[in-house]
């Protein structure tokens, strides 16, 4: 080692114990050595307050270095959660649909306590007929047969005339060939309605038979009647929506708007007698 080296390593030595010596007198600025603290004092805090920053700063890095992947976990879930928002809220709206639907068809448990509500989508229309005929996703073995009522939650839609294993066929109301006895819901007298098929498309019924004792105005609601027909009484069919007296008989007839709009529909329930389930 140069003799410069041994000089200078031989001062700083001394320097290091003098400093050393210092903190430890001087520990009390108030002590016989105050003036050492004051010398000695501020430059070692100055190097002590620099180490200290140090090792936080080195201890902050390792803390985030440690807690980064848990950050990034936390931050997936996050990204998870909000993408799981919009889901959530079409489930919700889906769920409130089905149970304003579900409070509709509560009211229909007053002619309906011996039936049970089977379900169905409309899968098919008859492309030769407009709302004439409809298939629908359920058949003998969920317990549908030909000669059941099918409904709506507003009302009647038809009856079912062929089934399958899995699906089957349903004529609605308004088909020129459906007719069925049905009553004025206000005054509660028997009539009959008819289908009526015109060329605008447009799909209504007709009600004839109608007594010339009975009162009939546009607005009366029209029900089903018991007779013995494949309809429980007080289903919902249609409101009245015209009438006319024939000048020279003095007949009656009226037409009818359905209460189901056949155009909209795609969820129909059918009435499965209690005990023909399938």
């Amino acid at each position: 080692m140069k003799k410069n080296s041994k000089i200078i390593l031989f001062a700083l030595t001394v320097i290091s114990i003098i400093l050393v010596v210092s903190i430890v007198v001087s520990a009390s600025p108030n002590g016989n050595f105050s003036f050492l603290y004051k010398v000695f004092g501020t430059p070692v805090t100055i190097v002590q307050n620099g180490f200290r920053k140090a090792a936080d700063g080195i201890s902050g890095w390792f803390r985030y270095v440690f807690s980064y992947g848990s950050v990034q976990k936390e931050m997936a879930e996050l990204r998870d959660n909000n993408a799981e928002i919009p889901l959530l809220e079409d489930e919700n709206q889906r769920l409130r649909l089905e149970n304003d639907e579900l409070r509709s068809l509560l009211g229909l448990r007053e002619y309906s306590e011996d039936y049970r509500l089977t379900a169905a989508s409309i899968i098919a229309e008859d492309v030769t007929d407009w709302f004439n005929t409809f298939t629908i996703d359920k058949g003998t073995a969920q317990g549908v047969k030909s000669g059941m009522a099918v409904i709506a939650p507003e009302g009647l839609v038809g009856v079912v005339t062929e089934d399958g294993i899995n699906s089957s066929k349903l004529v609605t109301v308004v088909d020129e060939d459906n007719e069925f006895m049905c009553r004025i819901s206000r005054t509660n007298e028997l009539v009959r309605v008819k289908g009526v098929s015109r060329e605008n498309n447009a799909y209504e019924l007709r009600v004839d038979r109608i007594p010339t004792t009975a009162k009939v105005f546009v607005g009366d609601r029209i029900v089903t009647a018991e007779s013995g027909g494949a309809y429980p009484a007080g289903i919902m069919v249609g409101t009245v929506k015209s009438v006319t007296v024939d000048g020279d008989t003095g007949i009656v007839t009226a037409i009818v708007e359905p209460a189901v709009d056949l155009g909209l529909l795609g969820k129909v329930y059918v009435m499965v007698p209690v005990g023909e389930e399938g």
